[in-house]
């Protein structure tokens, strides 16, 4: 049962897919060698992947009307009332705000909340309203989140993606992600890419996922977990053997940076690329490697 539904995920993700290109930032490369990395950790969303919006989160994309309509009319669910979609935002923005502030309270400084447990609230407030109809259970709610998050932030592999994995294997490199996530992220993957991570050889005890941690980038904490999974998975891996690669100077470079990682700041799109150099984190950081290309990574581990 959970092999053919996730087929049917990863096909929602191949239907709604096309090809996509990064977009020149005019940045020059910074390449030094860097030796004894044991360990590869990639940023997903505008570094390993083109994010059409540059980034994921419940807070981050523009959608529309249209979007919200389609994806509830490939969920099997039926609109009832052509409100819908429009009272479908309203409340989407307010149960977001509350899983936060309840997350908050557990004590998370960055909440990122599940997903599918905010559709899952407003789908089923919906329902009660009377302006849809249909059975809100687990499936129908995860198939309904990717129907919207296709349409509403397109994603394709970055160029060479597939071939520097394969190198950095080849060269015995641990392979890990970093990400802000949802349960969809490695779905997309294994859609977009015809292999699953574990067919990439990541390894599966470095996939440290945002909506799993309910935290998200630039939490502290969020990094110190994924430590402590390094620490459990490989003792032998230091810090400083780790290189982490993101687009981002606030929610990647600095907080790897803070935990003694190599960094190298991917500026290969300028969807995704953030500098923030208004940032008092990051004004003076500079990271390890800026590179423009994924596979200019060979060249420096």
């Amino acid at each position: 049962m959970q092999a053919t539904t996730n087929e049917t995920f990863k096909s929602i993700f191949k239907k709604l897919s096309k090809p996509l290109e990064p977009k020149q930032t005019g940045t020059e490369p910074s390449l030094v060698k860097l030796p004894e990395i044991a360990c590869v950790a990639f940023d997903f969303y505008g570094t390993m992947f083109i994010s059409a919006v540059g980034d994921i989160g419940i807070d981050d994309g523009t959608a529309d009307v249209d979007t919200f309509t389609a994806a509830l009319d490939n969920s099997e669910l039926t609109i009832i009332d052509k409100h819908a979609a429009h009272v479908g935002f309203d409340l989407y923005d307010v149960i977001v705000d509350d899983h936060c502030k309840a997350l908050e309270k557990q004590g998370y400084d960055t909440p990122e909340p599940d997903i599918r447990a905010v559709w899952t609230d407003v789908l089923s407030s919906l329902k009660q309203k009377r302006l849809i109809q249909g059975t809100i259970g687990e499936e129908v709610v995860s198939k309904f989140a990717i129907e919207f998050e296709a349409r509403m932030n397109p994603i394709w592999p970055m160029p060479n993606l597939k071939d520097l994995l394969a190198s950095l294997r080849e060269k015995d490199h641990e392979l890990s992600i970093i990400s802000n996530s949802q349960f969809y992220t490695p779905i997309a993957f294994e859609a977009l890419t015809g292999k699953s991570l574990s067919g990439m050889e990541f390894n599966k005890n470095l996939l440290h996922w945002s909506f799993e941690e309910k935290l998200k980038k630039p939490s502290m904490r969020f990094y110190d977990s994924f430590l402590e999974k390094l620490a459990n998975s490989n003792p032998d891996i230091k810090p400083e053997q780790v290189l982490y690669i993101g687009n981002d100077m606030l929610k990647d470079i600095y907080p790897a940076s803070e935990l003694g990682f190599k960094t190298a700041l991917f500026a290969g799109d300028e969807r995704s690329l953030k500098w923030r150099k208004d940032d008092d984190r990051c004004k003076d950081l500079k990271p390890d490697l800026v590179i423009t290309e994924l596979n200019q990574l060979l060249e420096c581990v």
